[in-house]
């Protein structure tokens, strides 16, 4: 038992260890309230960091959404920019109409009123100037073109602040239209009973219709329109139709299709890649139009008419009156005795001249009254056009009169554009005599003596134009010629031969004439043709023939065969005549005209820029050239 006893109250366990002593109730209690406490830091510690992760959640979440917003912001902020560089570039193509961008045109340029948007960076500048260029792509492929680059810099920002902007870079081209072999704003029509040819680019704003025995077309040939073999008026076999092309490689193919009987534009395209060699190009290849060089407000013949005090700063960029160095008055409005006109001439009270003044715009000597008379002549009644029923009354430009005068003095006198405003009499009715009290009032302006000209020479009037005898035919200058109509008058051409409506002419000689011309071209009669409706058609059923570009009078027979003409450069026809008849020799057929050996042909040399003609007009619009997002 001592054993026992003395165990026990050493306090050790059976084995020799010892055993803790016993804890009061303090203790016990002050343990757990210490384990109490670390139980709620450790939750504190665990809802602070839940809380931090919720908090970094939502933070992230917020970010997120105010992220997305500002992107959203600012994708609406960027096409916004893009819509604003679209519209300036709209504006620049309507300015570029006229072939001409001036920097006035594009201060005006403005940006699109665009709701919550606001331009805070939009201009549109050019950079570097004007240089000609060789287009590489599309229809007009291979022609060159006047080109200045454009950036256009559309910057827009809504009322958060979020913002965007793109740099556009584009090309302004303005193609000089005297690189077309022939150039039609209305619809074409090639008529003829033997062989034809076409050398050189042609392009028409409208229809193309081949209605020709043997035809070939040597270059390119573009229409926004329809190609139809086939008259416009007269219905023809197309078994009878011939049209030739050459293709890339030189070799010739006959045209065995066309828009009518091909309708689907694709599928007129797949057949003119591979049977043309995209040679014959129409709408349904996407052709588009080239725009006249004229304002929207003015029509076709505005281009050759005189100077008004209305006209806009565009159409004094394009109408050659505002580009002529020496404009010539000649007002029938306010006829003179000839003394009063010219210095050589007596005063004999009989002999009338309507007033003629000369002016320079752009500086240069103005002849005196003796050769102003010398070189711009007055004929009453000079001959009897049998094609118009009517006496002309011709101002005449005698080009050798100008080159003796321009080579007195070169640097004073020379000139490059002449327009001759004739001021009709306010008076008269189409009854009614002219001031000699012989015939008709009908003025024209006539072209002559002119086989070698004083330099570059353009020479017009919105009036009838006629070209007597070779023209530019020694040491051949760049030229050009305009008016309401073009009539041929053969180097045999005698004035009194041709006094009545059944004149006892010569007949014509060969004639050689080089310059591009801007006319109208006749109606011939108007029919009702049978590819389509014709608003407004006039049916005339008298047996006239289709109108034509150039008018002659005279009989260019010799027995069986034809006598020469050649006329080479460019043919660009715009309108019908508004003041010649509009009918060539319809309704009124002219007994003495025979046709001629045509040699109308395109003149190479216009395919190089330094040989176009003063005052060349151009045809424009714009290509798109790269794009940027600006920051």
């Amino acid at each position: 038992m001592r054993g026992i006893t003395r165990i026990v109250s050493s306090g050790q366990r059976p084995g020799g260890r010892q055993r803790s002593p016993a804890r009061t109730v303090a203790e016990v209690s002050s343990r757990l309230d210490g384990e109490r406490g670390i139980a709620l830091v450790a939750t504190l510690l665990v809802v602070v960091l839940i809380a931090a992760v919720v908090a970094a959640a939502v933070n992230a979440a917020m970010s997120v959404t105010r992220s997305t917003n500002a992107d959203y912001l600012t994708t609406r902020a960027f096409y916004a920019a893009e819509a604003g560089a679209e519209h300036a570039l709209a504006q620049v193509e309507l300015a570029l109409q006229d072939g001409f961008l001036s920097d006035q045109e594009l201060a005006d340029i403005t940006p699109p009123p665009l709701d919550g948007f606001e331009f805070t960076n939009f201009e549109v500048v050019k950079e570097g100037s004007w240089d000609t260029t060789t287009i590489n792509d599309g229809p007009f492929s291979g022609l060159y073109a006047i080109t200045q680059n454009i950036k256009v810099t559309s910057r827009a920002t809504d009322p958060t602040g979020a913002h965007a902007g793109v740099v556009l870079g584009a090309q302004a081209q303005a193609i000089p239209m005297f690189q077309f072999a022939a150039f039609g704003n209305g619809a074409m029509e090639a008529y003829t009973g033997s062989r034809s040819d076409t050398w050189g680019r042609a392009h028409v704003n409208g229809d193309i219709y081949m209605a020709t025995v043997d035809h070939h077309i040597h270059t390119v040939i573009t229409t926004p329109g329809r190609f139809i073999r086939d008259g416009r008026v007269s219905h023809k076999d197309k078994s009878e139709i011939h049209v030739h092309i050459e293709r890339d490689n030189g070799s010739e193919v006959e045209i065995q299709f066309d828009s009518e009987d091909t309708p689907d534009p694709e599928a007129f395209k797949n057949r003119s890649e591979l049977e043309l060699d995209s040679r014959l190009m129409t709408g349904a290849m996407g052709v588009d139009s080239l725009s006249l060089p004229l304002p929207d407000s003015m029509g076709p013949h505005e281009l050759i008419a005189p100077k008004r005090t209305s006209d806009n700063e565009a159409s004094r960029a394009t109408k050659f009156s505002w580009q002529a160095d020496m404009y010539v008055t000649v007002d029938f409005g306010d006829v003179r005795d000839k003394g009063d006109v010219c210095i050589d001439a007596p005063s004999t009270g009989s002999d009338w001249w309507p007033n003629i003044t000369v002016e320079r715009p752009y500086g240069g000597a103005v002849p005196d009254n003796d050769d102003k008379c010398d070189i711009f002549q007055v004929r009453w009644e000079t001959f009897f056009d049998t094609a118009e029923l009517k006496w002309a009354d011709a101002v005449d430009v005698n080009i050798a009169e100008l080159r003796s005068w321009v080579n007195e003095n070169p640097a004073q006198n020379g000139t490059q554009i002449i327009y001759v405003e004739i001021v009709p009499d306010p008076t008269p009715s189409p009854g009614d005599t002219d001031k000699s009290g012989e015939g008709f009032y009908y003025p024209i302006l006539r072209i002559k003596n002119g086989s070698r000209l004083p330099g570059p020479l353009t020479v017009g009037s919105e009036y009838p134009l006629y070209m007597q005898g070779d023209y530019n035919d020694v040491d051949k200058q760049p030229a050009a010629v305009f008016g309401d109509r073009l009539t041929v008058l053969s180097d045999n051409w005698v004035d009194s031969q041709n006094r009545s409506p059944t004149p006892q002419m010569k007949q014509a000689t060969e004639t050689e004439q080089f310059f591009a011309i801007v006319t109208g071209e006749g109606e011939g009669y108007l029919g009702c043709y049978h590819h389509g409706p014709d608003p407004g058609c006039v049916p005339i059923t008298n047996g006239c023939s289709p109108g034509v570009t150039v008018q002659m009078l005279e009989s260019w027979r010799s027995g069986a065969s034809k006598i020469l003409h050649r006329m080479i450069g460019s043919f660009i026809t715009f309108w019908y005549p508004q003041i010649a008849s509009p009918y060539g020799n319809c309704p009124n057929p002219n007994p003495s005209y025979k046709s001629p050996q045509r040699d109308w042909s395109f003149d190479p040399d216009l395919l190089n820029p330094q040989n176009l003609p003063p005052g060349t007009p151009n045809v424009g619009y714009v290509l798109r050239a790269s794009f940027r997002e600006a920051y």
